[in-house]
């Protein structure tokens, strides 16, 4: 077994399934042997139930025995599937019978291991008789909120800690984020009952799977759950599905999860990486992946970006994070409203705090900038003319060439194109009392993109964000990079490029750029002055900035580049 990594530790999971067909464990362990040679494993999470499959507590200590002798660690796994329905049915948690399963499935492990941890299909879209008939006059998320909640303490954990006082027991929460009121998964009081929790990566194709997630997601999330539970986010975890298109799009998951400073990496699953079926590349690529990453990441401080708050229970702008997260924007997601930041990014979600009004006007007075979507202009109403009077129409406009600015909004200058044309929401505002920082040229008329204003010591911004945030990568380089400057104000250093260059910025003046292009860029650093040496730490290079204090970086496809900086 290779030698252990020395920033993060590794998992494989195992789903029931994988280790029910482990029958010949010398047969096995040439099988295994093909994860385990290129990629050192400290642990195997061992599932004792998946969809109605239990593994039988005598060959799970079989199992478990195999594993200890090999000097890997083992935890238990559930995953509590199985319902009736379509899609991924979950269980119901009415129906006694499932009820069952899930107190059994949580004793064996109780009995079995020290640590269990609970699959992201611990939620709930069950809508059967039963459930109806208890929800009564409540909403489907207020019922599987409470519903879990109460499952979570008087089935999962009294259950597991009567057997085992001190076992570790972890909810996974899954990728998408956005959705989890819906299905009762409440990661504000979640986390106050479960011992620690773990976070779901993956992106997978974000094109063509029927997730459609934005890459940068697999670091934003990693983030987000940080801020839930704070040292208790044990890791990251994702696994090989609809990535058979692009082998670099399967590690990218990796990258962004290591990025984000995730403790431990769990692949999913043994029996997808194994040495058969489409992702028999995936095990030896990743092995790579991890060598690769592990010889720098202890060279980065924490992450850091400009503080992105979303409420733990909020809703709009789905996914609009990580989009602009694929622009080069620098992002530290927050639970809780961060009132000593200098930079704070309220994107339709932050509305659901009905104080958010207030907070702002502190943030600005002090000093702060606040940057808002065009869609929490439109939740937030009237309200927002506390700071100025603008207004998100309900008319559109399809913009195909656009415009900066070089004197604060006075006068737009130049015509750029797009990359395609754009339909965004026409905002109304007044001239003269807010500055259009970026616009959008259309037939006869222009449309912002970026506006701003002094608010106390601070400023207002409002970013136009298209109908389709994936339109934000058709937005040109004389747009994005107002955008980044807003985000990124108070960084020694500026990314200008178009979009689909990711920024990963830490507090120590370090900073990876990674390029999610299809093809070879060069794109440009801009240094502030008391920059004096730049220094690409991956291959050791040494940049001498230019007479406007710039450089130039050429990024392949699929790299990542690893610069420091020193003051």
């Amino acid at each position: 077994m290779k030698e252990g990594y020395k920033n993060f530790t590794t998992a494989v999971y195992c789903t029931v399934s994988d280790v029910n067909n482990i029958k010949d464990f010398d047969a096995f362990d040439k099988v295994f042997s093909h994860i385990s040679d290129p990629v050192h494993v400290d642990k195997v999470y061992l599932e004792y139930y998946r969809s109605n499959e239990f593994c039988s507590k005598e060959h799970m200590l079989s199992v478990k025995d195999f594993f200890n002798k090999k000097g890997i660690k083992t935890s238990g796994g559930i995953t509590t599937s199985g319902g009736q329905g379509e899609g991924f049915a979950s269980l119901c948690y009415c129906n006694k019978d499932d009820i069952e399963k899930i107190r059994k499935a949580t004793e064996l492990c109780a009995e079995t291991f020290d640590e269990l941890i609970l699959d992201d299909f611990y939620f709930t879209n069950c809508r059967c008789e039963k459930c109806i008939e208890a929800k009564g006059s409540k909403s489907w998320t207020e019922f599987r909120l409470e519903q879990k909640l109460e499952f979570t303490k008087e089935i999962i954990m009294k259950t597991a800690k009567s057997i085992n006082p001190d076992m570790n027991v972890i909810i996974k929460y899954p990728q998408w984020f956005e959705y989890y009121n819906e299905t009762g998964y409440d990661p504000v009081n979640e986390p106050k009952y479960f011992d620690s929790i773990y976070t779901g990566t993956e992106t997978r194709n974000p094109d063509y799977s029927q997730q459609h997630l934005p890459k940068y997601l697999s670091y934003f999330v990693m983030r987000y759950l940080e801020a839930a539970a704070p040292g208790r986010n044990l890791g990251g975890w994702f696994d090989p599905f609809d990535c058979t298109y692009n082998l670099t799009s399967y590690l990218e998951q990796g990258y962004l999860t290591l990025f984000g400073k995730a403790k431990e990496v769990t692949l999913f699953c043994l029996g997808a990486l194994r040495q058969q079926g489409p992702w028999r590349l995936m095990a030896p690529a990743v092995g790579e992946m991890f060598k690769e990453c592990d010889e720098y990441l202890d060279k980065l401080g924490n992450p850091t970006g400009a503080a992105a708050y979303r409420p733990g229970r909020a809703r709009g702008e789905n996914d609009l994070h990580s989009y602009l997260g694929m622009c080069g924007i620098p992002l530290e997601p927050c639970f809780e409203y961060p009132s000593g930041s200098k930079t704070v990014f309220l994107s339709e979600g932050a509305a659901a705090d009905k104080d958010i009004i207030s907070k702002m006007h502190n943030t600005m007075l002090n000093g702060g900038d606040c940057i808002v979507t065009s869609g929490f202009v439109k939740k937030i109403g009237d309200a927002f003319g506390q700071f100025v009077n603008v207004k998100v129409t309900d008319r559109r406009a399809i913009i195909k060439e656009y415009a900066g600015t070089q004197n604060n909004g006075i006068n737009l200058t130049g015509s750029v194109p797009g990359k395609e044309p754009v339909i965004i929401p026409q905002i109304d505002y007044c001239t003269n009392d807010i500055w259009e920082l970026a616009g959008g040229y259309a037939t006869a008329n222009n449309f912002p993109i970026v506006l701003r204003a002094t608010y106390g010591k601070g400023h207002i911004c409002i970013i136009t964000i298209p109908d389709n945030y994936g339109d934000l990568y058709n937005y040109p380089d004389v747009v994005l990079n107002v955008i980044r400057g807003l985000f990124t104000k108070d960084l020694p250093v500026k990314l200008l490029s178009n979009s689909q260059i990711q920024f990963f910025a830490y507090d120590n003046n370090t900073f990876i750029l990674r390029s999610d292009l299809p093809y070879t860029e060069t794109v440009t650093l801009e240094f502030s002055e008391n920059v004096t040496k730049v220094t690409e730490l991956k291959y050791g290079r040494e940049f001498k900035l230019d007479s406007n204090r710039k450089i130039s970086v050429p990024m392949m496809s699929g790299t990542n580049f690893l610069f420091k900086i020193e003051l």
